[in-house]
This record gives C-alpha cells, structure tokens and sequence, in this order.
C-alpha cells in the first residue's frame, strides 16, 4: 500500500503499516533518563513532538511522507510512551532541555521542530532555550495563549480526570481493541473517531495516558502563562483543527495576530489532531512549509489559509 504517487516520476510513499520501524527505534540516556526515539530518513531533521498523554507513534501517518527529504527525530517525551519519567515537578523547560540534549547526543545542530498539544509547549521552550537550533516551529493545536482562568481549570479537571482513568490497563487494552470505546473516549481529540484506524489504534492506545500525564498537567498551565509569543522570531507554521474542543482556534487566531513571521492553516472539519485525522493534506502543508522555508533569506508573513 502507498500513500500517495507523486507525480513525475518521483518515489511513492509507502504507508506506514508497510515499513520495519524497528531497526530505526533507539534509546539514549539522557540526563539519567532513558529516552525512545525514532531516527528515521536522511536530509534537514525534523523533530516530532507528541501531546498529553501520546507517544510518537501518533506521529505514524506523517513520517513517512515528512522522511522523503528529511531526518525524522520522533521522540517519546519523559514520562510518556517508553521513556523514563521525570522527576517532578516536569516543567515544560525540562522536556526541552531532554530534547535538546538528546539532539547533541545525535549531532543535530539545528532543526525544524514540530510539536502538537503539549509537544507545541515544548517546542517552544527549546526555542526559549536555544533560538539557534530552532530553524522553524511546526504547532500543532498547541498552547501558547494564556487562557482564562475559568477554562484553564476546567481544561485541568478534565485531564486529571482522564489521566486516573487511563492508568487502568484494561481500559487502555478496550480503547486498542474496540471501536465503540474509542468514540466514546477520543470525543475530545478527534471529530470523528472512526478516523484512528484499528492498526494505528494497536500501536497508540496500550501507552496512551503515560505516567508523565498527571505532572505535566499543571506543568503545562504554567507554560502556557509564561510564554510571550511576541518574542518567536522564527517562521512558525499554526495549524488547528476548527473542532478543536481542547485548545480553541481563538488561540489559533490570537497567536497568528501576535507571532512576527507566521502561516496558519485551519482545517474546517478537522478537531483536536489533524495529523491524524487529515494526515495527507497535513503532511502536504508541512512540506510545503519546510520546502518554501528552506532557504535562509525567507521573509516574514501572516499568511492565514481555511483547509
């Protein structure tokens, strides 16, 4: 099975279902703390960063498109997926510094950095951290916009709530499993479900809730007052599900006003994960992205686009 064909000639993509991922699955100890990662093709690195409660593999139906012309560095962010926990309190900064030593473990100076949810918190703290290994930023329904208080709690209630009832196997095992419990239960990350096939299912729900979820939570409020997204001079590229019940697409909006140099995509029937519910037309914005960003004399925009 493939993907897509490109058109003249170029190479298929295959799907992922029809790739050996082991060979590209790796750990390093980082910090004292063993870290999964996926490394995976060859050109500029492109950094994958899951959300709460995930793992790389949500990243499954984008890989294999993003590694065409890239390195992919997917990572299992501490205390989610297989990666060792951190020890709390797990600020945001902390994920960052992990990912970017990790980076130096594997010789990469400098790289696109996509992060989704909680993922786009840390992206942005590695560029808080260290703007010159940070090309570009790729959010994806992230934070970045200081919410009210009254939804912020609301949003942390939720949360807790899901983590308590995550941690039991056997509801991990149902959502893997069965159809029906994963519409009930993925209402709020994905508009329709159904969406999440039973082979991507098989490889996201058994690790989905971590142990990393119940620090992060609050770690991720507080990253979200911190961050100025005035001071992200690099090209970043918002892109948000209109559906999104999670993190609104007035955030989306609110950091397109304030961002120097940002593109933002809003996919009209997409919710909480785009990449996973649209992954083609996502991997084809993403490419379009990295592609017109390639060079360093890009100028800055505040392109705004309806998917």
């Amino acid at each position: 099975m493939v993907t897509s064909s490109p058109p003249g000639g170029a190479t298929a993509v295959p799907h992922w279902t029809d790739i050996d991922w082991a060979p590209s699955i790796a750990y390093r100890v980082i910090n004292g703390l063993r870290v999964q990662y996926l490394d995976y093709g060859m050109g500029p690195a492109v950094v994958l960063l899951h959300g709460m409660a995930s793992s790389w593999q949500w990243w499954l139906e984008n890989i294999p498109a993003l590694a065409q012309q890239h390195r992919v560095i997917a990572v299992d962010l501490p205390g989610f997926g297989q990666s060792d926990p951190l020890p709390a309190p797990a600020e945001m900064a902390t994920h960052a510094r992990t990912v970017l030593d990790l980076l130096t473990e594997l010789g990469i100076e400098s790289a696109t950095v996509t992060g989704h949810s909680m993922g786009g918190l840390v992206a942005i703290e590695m560029f808080k951290a260290d703007p010159r290994r940070t090309s570009r930023l790729i959010l994806v329904d992230s934070g970045g916009v200081p919410m009210s208080e009254r939804r912020l709690a609301v949003i942390l209630v939720v949360l807790r709530l899901c983590s308590a009832i995550l941690r039991r196997r056997f509801v991990r095992h149902a959502l893997a499993t069965r159809m029906w419990v994963r519409r009930i239960a993925l209402r709020a990350a994905l508009r329709d479900p159904r969406v999440m096939s039973a082979q991507l299912a098989a490889m996201t729900m058994p690790t989905f809730g971590g142990p990393g979820s119940v620090d992060a939570i609050p770690a991720a409020a507080r990253s979200v007052h911190a961050t100025v997204p005035e001071s992200i001079t690099c090209p970043v590229l918002l892109v948000w599900g209109e559906h999104d019940v999670v993190v609104s697409p007035k955030s989306a909006y609110q950091m397109h006003d304030k961002l120097p140099d940002c593109e933002l995509a809003v996919f009209s029937d997409s919710g909480h994960c785009p990449m996973v519910e649209f992954p083609d037309r996502f991997n084809d914005l993403a490419l379009n992205f990295l592609a017109a960003r390639a060079g360093d004399g890009a100028s800055g925009s505040q392109q705004h686009q309806v998917c």
